[in-house]
């Protein structure tokens, strides 16, 4: 009877023991473009919220920096404020450049001649490990994390469309000037050629994406897919963007999820032609400022959302794991949100 009793405990210990090991969620927040120099009120959600990782996708500083002089003094200004660092504490945070980290002297991509010391400073500053790969690697900033652990795992990659993109052409000088009284339309031309990764980067994308995973998020400072209708965008970049989804096609991931930033609004979208299961992005959009006057979109699903937020991707781990893709406001409230579950987003074999 006592082994009895002894084998019983020992068996509820080790079930009580995997219950306590299972992890019930696992949440991705990210959002970008703010004032460096102001108190941003969406952190101390974000602290709240306690994601196991956040990503800054781009534009942490607002500044155009005329030389490198400028940009570090935009980042002794950001350095100044205690929530980044209390974030950066409790959570895995990631961050990629866009436009106003990177750019020097107007030149905003591969063009940039200081783009070496813009990459040691930037990552110094988010602290990245002397030995990190990112310090050296010829494909720019780019990288990617595992949390978790199978069958729990979630994959975070981030893309750097800064250090190997040729620029886009801007429309006429008058044309411009047109345009800032017309929100459906922005100051860029595409560039049906021009490149945004780079061969290199390509190639380890597509490495990561062979990478085992139950739920993937490929993220970027721009979006994805959006109207082509002047505002940067992969969809400005054709070529680009039908690399992906070639990519995309012969890889043939499963869990996979899209995470943007580079709009001054947030919504869901929606685009039904890249994978046989609806491929979902979510747009952060700007974490400080509002916009209310967002562009029409074939792809948005529900309404644009206008007031200060981040984006968030929650994964709710069960036997059938749901996904809960949301806009959170500087309360931590859902602004919009959309549950889909993980199962609705796998390729048959």
């Amino acid at each position: 009877m006592l082994v009895i009793k002894g084998w019983l405990l020992l068996s509820l210990t080790l079930l009580c023991g995997s219950y306590a090991n299972a992890q019930q969620s696992t949440r991705v927040a990210f959002g970008c473009c703010f004032d460096h120099s102001e108190r941003q009120l969406a952190f101390d959600a974000l602290t709240h919220a306690d994601p196991e990782a956040f990503v800054f996708l781009g534009n942490a500083l607002d500044v155009n920096a005329g030389d490198m002089d400028d940009l570090l003094d935009a980042y002794d200004v950001f350095n100044r404020f205690r929530a980044p660092k209390v974030l950066r504490r409790q959570s895995a945070v990631l961050s990629v450049w866009n436009l106003k980290d990177y750019r020097i002297d107007g030149k905003t991509g591969a063009n940039n001649p200081l783009k070496y010391a813009v990459r040691n400073h930037y990552l110094t500053f988010w602290r990245e490990p002397a030995t990190s790969s990112r310090m050296f690697q010829q494909h720019g900033i780019a990288k990617a994390i595992v949390l978790g652990s199978a069958p729990q795992r979630v994959q975070i990659i981030v893309l750097d469309g800064r250090w190997n993109r040729d620029p886009l052409p801007r429309v006429g000088w008058f044309e411009r000037q047109m345009r800032k009284f017309d929100h459906k339309q922005g100051p860029y031309l595409s560039n049906p050629g021009g490149q945004l990764l780079g061969e290199e980067q390509w190639q380890w994308l597509a490495a990561e994406l062979e990478q085992p995973a139950e739920v993937r998020i490929i993220m970027s400072a721009t979006p994805f897919f959006a109207p082509q209708n002047g505002y940067d965008s992969w969809s400005m970049y054709p070529k680009a963007q039908q690399r992906l989804v070639e990519l995309l096609t012969e890889t043939k991931p499963n869990g996979l999820l899209l995470a943007v930033g580079d709009r001054g609004f947030g919504e869901l979208s929606k685009v039904t032609d890249v994978l046989p299961y609806p491929l979902w992005q979510i747009t952060a959009g700007s974490i400080e400022s509002d916009d209310t006057e967002p562009y029409p979109s074939e792809y948005r699903q529900g309404p644009a959302i206008t007031q200060a937020r981040y984006g968030q991707i929650e994964v709710i781990w069960s036997e059938t794991p749901d996904l809960r893709l949301s806009l959170q406001d500087v309360d931590g409230r859902a602004l919009h949100s959309q549950t889909l579950s993980l199962s609705q987003l796998q390729i048959s074999q």
